[in-house]
């Protein structure tokens, strides 16, 4: 590669994309989101809720308040960015909320690949237990024809994150090397085991429903969230 191409691939827009149910948002989502923006030297993170989650049923909160309670999280992600030099761009995104019917993955990785077009980098940042649980997403094979894919760890023995849900449809295009994300659009799956996420949204709702105290929630939820949530009586009777 000469000079002029190295200096080329390095200025690759870079684009994360944070997708979730967010029912509620927690603090493991801000730090995914912090940790991947200064890994993959991020340009740009998108809040990515969804709107139909075809997987979950109808047992879910509104959209509204899902928004709602995304936009008071990514406050707090911008002040966490803000305290840590962290210059990436965050925004919120109803794509999904705004589209009618279910709610693929695929269908958001071809719209934006489609509005950032072919050369930027363009990242799917997810916690294990959305990797784990890839293989039942619609058309799932075909996510690396149009973003990467970034997992975080989880917390166990191994350390190690199950790699085991892509068999071997993924496997010449897993890496623990963050550059080749930034210097191509999109192929890679990328393990990183150095952020590792214990909290997942459903134990938190099990949380309020079981009457648990302020300062518990308060640990794992981050404040404007808490806050609205207290406001609005979610998640306190089934």
């Amino acid at each position: 590669m000469s000079n002029m191409d190295n200096m080329a691939s390095k200025k690759r827009l870079s684009v994360g994309i944070l997708g979730g149910t967010f029912d509620p948002p927690h603090w493991g989502h801000l730090r995914l989101a912090e940790h991947f923006s200064r890994v993959l030297q991020l340009d740009h993170i998108i809040w990515m809720p969804a709107g139909q989650p075809w997987q979950k049923g109808n047992d879910i909160t509104s959209a509204k308040h899902r928004l709602a309670m995304s936009e008071y999280a990514i406050e707090t992600l911008h002040d966490l960015f803000v305290d840590h030099h962290i210059y990436t761009k965050i925004d919120i995104s109803t794509l999904e909320m705004s589209r009618e019917g279910p709610s693929y993955a695929i269908d958001t990785a071809k719209e934006l690949r489609a509005l950032y077009g072919e050369q930027a980098s363009i990242t799917w940042i997810m916690g294990a237990d959305s990797w784990e649980n890839i293989k039942t997403w619609h058309q799932w094979p075909e996510l690396p024809n149009y973003v990467h894919i970034a997992v975080a760890s989880r917390p166990h023995t191994s350390n190690q994150v199950d790699q085991s849900p892509i068999g071997s449809v993924f496997s010449d295009k897993q890496t623990q090397d963050p550059q080749l994300l930034q210097l191509s659009p999109q192929g890679h799956v990328l393990f990183d085991q150095s952020l590792q996420i214990n909290l997942a949204s459903n134990e938190l709702r099990d949380g309020f429903y079981n009457h648990a105290s302020w300062d518990e929630l308060a640990d794992a939820i981050p404040p404007l969230v808490l806050e609205y949530i207290e406001a609005k009586g979610l998640y306190r009777n089934k």
